[in-house]
């Protein structure tokens, strides 16, 4: 006896159960407001898939629970995801292991081969190093003489800049003052030069 529904009904009782599992799911969450109880039993398998969909949504805005989860799943897929399947099972025989190994026999020696000609390879000669390591402590005096005359450079530097600082201000604006207050004087004299003659002139 064949106990397997018809599809139109196996896809009605589906709907059924989904839309049961959704009102026990909003119960649980929501403290018992169901969105589901909108949902006609009678309408189209579209509307009610359509209805389902906006009180999950609605649902998912609510919660703070559902919130929570969906943020899990988005950051951390693998935590909801199914189980792995179990790897097959080893059904091969010895001969098929065996013709196995063959058909990678070459693939071995070619490694084998390579791991001989690296140990082959002989390594460079050890007399540069030894003269480089001799010449480290040469090298450590170089470079700490030329910090000492970069600093002494810079001192320098600091110095002839206050040296030609104090020449600009003493010769140049120092001068310049002089030749402006000795014009100056010399304006006033010759003013009163001429009022003195014009005074002389009128007598």
């Amino acid at each position: 006896m064949n106990n397997t529904l018809p599809p139109e009904e196996l896809l009605v009782h589906t709907l059924g159960l989904l839309e049961w599992r959704l009102n026990r799911l909003e119960f649980l969450l929501d403290g018992g407001v169901s969105q589901t109880k909108d949902i006609s039993k009678e309408g189209t398998v579209l509307s009610r898939i359509r209805k389902m969909e906006h009180a999950l949504q609605q649902l998912s805005l609510k919660s703070d629970t559902v919130k929570i989860l969906l943020n899990l799943e988005s950051r951390f897929p693998f935590l909801l995801a199914p189980d792995a399947p179990p790897p097959p099972s080893d059904d091969l025989n010895q001969n098929e292991k065996l013709s196995m190994v063959l058909a990678e026999a070459t693939t071995y020696s070619t490694v084998s081969s390579q791991l001989r000609a690296l140990g082959d390879v002989s390594l460079p000669p050890t007399d540069s190093f030894a003269k480089m390591v001799a010449l480290q402590p040469r090298m450590e005096e170089l470079n700490r003489t030329q910090y000492e005359q970069a600093m002494e450079i810079s001192e320098l530097r600091k110095r002839s800049a206050i040296l030609v600082s104090r020449w600009h201000e003493v010769f140049i604006l120092g001068q310049g003052r002089c030749t402006a207050e000795w014009d100056s004087k010399l304006r006033n004299a010759e003013r009163e030069v001429r009022r003195e003659e014009i005074r002389n002139s009128q007598d």
